[in-house]
């Protein structure tokens, strides 16, 4: 409404200042088909069995892709520039919009791969346990031997012996693991270098964002693996009393649903903005539907779920790509002519907006990373469409890097409205609030005393009011009237007055 009003009619009679909306304009709808084929089913259906936005569906159900095709896949945009297939999205919903269930029903497949490669490697498991056990009790009796003797000699060669014994211990297998909820960036190294350099952040709560800071040297986490893995760059990882860990190609995806105030005021959180963290993200602001929703949606269709489960386990058993020396490593993808030009002019697009004076200017961190996010995109929708092929083995079309481009016009839109939020105090979520009290109940004019007695569980000191009311009258929905005491006693409470061509917008 308040985006009407500014985009029309004449000014107001009344002296007031200029409008300045509170809310960001409505943001577009992700539109599902861009997914191919058996994703695309699924995260349509799971959002309306779910009555979720699309937004979630679509970001969960891509999050899940990109855990399994970053394993394998990477795009060679052109010679010397390659971009990996992790992607980091943010789903911002208020509680109560049932992001633990969309991300229960997009993880299952991965679950269940898990679980049956845990089940497969365990007699192996229990066998090296076993031996291991018996080298270590012989070590153990060697090492008493050694402590005992007397000859000074012999102590000597027990001890080298015990050293030689100790390097021949088998390592136990790990079953591998595709993603976490809950990690340290010190867990994360070790996470990845135990899954051959590649895992999910998947989580319906902050995750990155809400790292504690006390734990850290100056309140700022230590973000340096975690910027790394986005990127792909080694890293070394000290890990305290074991041998540190270097990680050659580390790649990690993201998929985070807080709810929206966790990221209202993240700019200003020390290590964050500075750092480029916030900037790596692919982000969406979806509206809420709680108290629209019918409570009465279908579950999803057996078919449409065997088949996700069906594609992302495929995805899962492609085999990697090996160099000139037999290590493992992500096949490239190429992109065909038609695709390599619309991305090509995407990018030159989004690099004339970033200009002084034009659309990106203030969020270049962002945009300048936005080119190299549709290609990671468009990675993964050629995963999805060759899941039980070899996808490697054909580029990437221009149909998929449109339905790619189509997807970054959408999370732009969102991406720019939550960094703008994240930019944003506490007080401007304090105004959008008591605006909200003041528009569902159209009330043209009121005191501060009103307004207190009927918000005093959100705004439990009058100081607080006043506060927001400052907002409001500095974007020029409110006037607020002092009114002068006729005699002692209390002072009579300012008179808030609403804009007028609001006030008549509610006629």
């Amino acid at each position: 409404m308040i985006s009407t009003l500014l985009n029309s009619a004449a000014p107001p009679s009344e002296d007031w200042p200029e409008l300045i909306p509170l809310e960001a304009a409505d943001l577009p709808k992700l539109d599902l088909s861009h997914l191919p084929s058996w994703a695309g089913d699924f995260a349509v259906e799971l959002a309306k069995a779910t009555e979720t936005p699309p937004e979630l569906a679509g970001s969960m159900v891509l999050i899940a892709c990109a855990t399994a095709s970053s394993r394998f896949l990477q795009v060679e945009v052109k010679s010397g520039y390659v971009e990996p297939c992790n992607l980091w999205i943010v789903t911002a919903l208020p509680p109560g919009n049932r992001k633990s269930a969309v991300q229960s029903a997009t993880t299952i497949p991965l679950i269940v791969w898990e679980r049956k490669q845990a089940e497969m490697m365990q007699p192996e498991i229990t066998r090296i346990a076993s031996e291991r056990k018996t080298m270590e009790a012989r070590i153990n009796k060697m090492r008493l031997q050694a402590a005992q003797e007397q000859d000074d000699i012999k102590a000597r060669d027990l001890t080298l012996e015990i050293a030689d014994k100790e390097a021949e211990l088998p390592e136990i297998p790990r079953p591998p693991q595709l993603w976490t909820s809950d990690a340290t960036p010190e867990r994360l190294g070790s996470l990845l270098s135990d899954n051959n350099e590649c895992m999910a952040w998947l989580s319906s709560e902050g995750g990155v964002f809400e790292l504690p800071q006390g734990r850290y040297s100056g309140g700022i986490p230590n973000l340096d693996l975690v910027l790394k893995a986005h990127s792909g760059d080694p890293e070394r990882v000290d890990r305290g009393s074991r041998p540190p860990v270097y990680l050659q190609n580390p790649r990690l995806s993201i998929g985070l649903s807080p709810q929206p105030d966790v990221l209202r005021g993240l700019a200003s959180r020390p290590g964050f903005r500075g750092r480029g963290l916030l900037g790596r993200f692919l982000y969406f602001l979806p509206p809420s539907p709680l108290g629209y929703r019918t409570l009465t949606a279908k579950p999803i269709t057996n078919d449409v779920r065997d088949a996700y489960s069906t594609g992302i386990t495929a995805m899962l058993h492609w085999q990697p790509d090996t160099d000139i020396n037999g290590h493992e490593q992500p096949h490239s993808l190429k992109l065909s002519e038609g695709a390599a030009s619309e991305w090509h002019d995407f990018a030159m697009a989004i690099e004339q907006k970033m200009r002084p004076g034009n659309e990106l200017e203030h969020f270049t961190d962002w945009a300048g990373k936005a080119p190299g996010a549709t290609v990671r995109l468009a990675g993964v929708l050629h995963g999805i469409r060759h899941a039980n092929g070899y996808p490697w083995k054909a580029d990437i079309t221009t149909e998929t890097m449109t339905a790619a481009l189509e997807i970054m016009v959408v999370t732009m839109a969102h991406s720019l409205a939550a960094l703008d939020m994240m930019g944003t105090d506490s007080t401007i979520a304090s105004a959008r609030h008591l605006w909200h009290w003041i528009d569902r109940g159209k009330n043209h004019r009121f005191t501060v005393r009103d307004t207190f007695n009927a918000l005093r569980s959100t705004f439990p000191h009058v100081k607080d009011i006043n506060e927001a009311l400052n907002v409001l009258e500095e974007r020029g929905y409110v006037e607020v009237i002092k009114v002068e005491p006729n005699g002692p006693g209390r002072p009579p409470s300012p008179i808030v007055r609403v804009r007028q061509s609001i006030r008549e917008s509610w006629q």
